[in-house]
């Protein structure tokens, strides 16, 4: 493992647990939040393994973004079907937008290198940064939520016309927990797990 892309970095929980097992690794961590972004930089000031972008992901780079801040940061999102339809809708405000430069994984790849994983938690808006892929990488994983069935299949039906065709899944976020069971996208038993207006469930998607 020598290059990881942490999209949707927060406040970097899942780079530290990159770093505790891969102490030599290089991850980029792009965040669209300027708090966020000046939170991670003076968190890893000295490590030169750590690069901090402040960046939204999206189709295309060199676009501005409307980047919806909520009171709860973890759920901040460029999606606005996230904040008008997801579990939280009705539990917290967005009271704060702003203009965000975007990049894509393409100028990513082009700039950085292609990393041995990218993960990608940002709110529903998931689709949005795999379409900045055109050619199939290493691992990858994203985060689902059952409300979000539609956008993930249509996120997976990219992955998959890009080449990929293993698929697993977990509940929750743990980090760097894999799968037990790939298989293919249209058998994956997550189908069968997903209801949409129940509004509970969520987890990692990985596909190799």
């Amino acid at each position: 493992m020598n290059l990881i892309f942490d999209i949707g970095a927060n406040r970097g929980l899942f780079t530290d647990k990159c770093l505790n097992l891969y102490p030599n690794i290089k991850i980029i961590l792009i965040e669209p939040n300027p708090s966020l972004f000046n939170f991670l930089r003076e968190k890893y000031k000295t490590n030169n393994s750590i690069i901090v972008l402040n960046y939204i992901v999206s189709q295309n780079f060199d676009e501005v973004i409307d980047f919806h801040i909520s009171n709860a940061d973890t759920i901040s999102t460029a999606s606005k079907d996230w904040i008008n339809s997801s579990r939280f809708t009705n539990h917290y405000k967005w009271n704060q937008t702003i203009q965000a430069l975007s990049t894509n994984l393409d100028k990513l790849i082009n700039d950085y290198g292609e990393p041995n994983l990218i993960k990608i938690d940002v709110e529903g808006y998931e689709y949005e940064v795999i379409s900045g892929l055109s050619k199939k990488t290493n691992e990858i994983c994203f985060e689902w939520a059952e409300e979000q069935y539609e956008k993930i299949n249509k996120t997976c039906e990219h992955l998959i016309n890009l080449g990929y065709t293993q698929f697993g899944y977990i509940e929750g976020d743990e980090y760097l927990t894999k799968p037990q069971k790939y298989t293919n996208w249209h058998n994956l038993e997550i189908h069968n797990d997903i209801n949409i207006n129940r509004k509970e469930k969520w987890g990692m998607i990985w596909v190799k």
